[in-house]
């Protein structure tokens, strides 16, 4: 497929190769050490239990379930983010 961008995730200290596509991605932005965070546009929602505490007495309740809409925030290294501006990077 020509729409995906391959780069190394690193997960628990191991290296995998990893990809995504290109057309779904809405923002990036460099970091100070020149990694770069790419946003996609891949919305879901993810349900998580989290702890249910009384506001009145701070006691715990139980838990509740919690949904939340989340999106990818894939981190480039700054090598892969070089290689990901050039391909993307619009010119005049």
């Amino acid at each position: 497929m020509k729409n995906q961008f391959i780069y190394t995730a690193v997960i628990a200290e191991k290296e995998f190769k990893a990809s995504f596509n290109v057309e779904k991605v809405i923002r990036s932005l460099t970091n100070e050490d020149g990694s770069i965070i790419v946003i996609l546009d891949d919305f879901n929602e993810r349900v998580t239990d989290q702890p249910d505490i009384d506001l009145k007495t701070n006691k715990f309740k139980g838990y509740k379930k919690v949904r939340e809409t989340v999106q990818s925030e894939i981190v480039l290294s700054a090598e892969d983010g070089a290689r990901f501006y050039e391909l993307t990077e619009y010119k005049l």
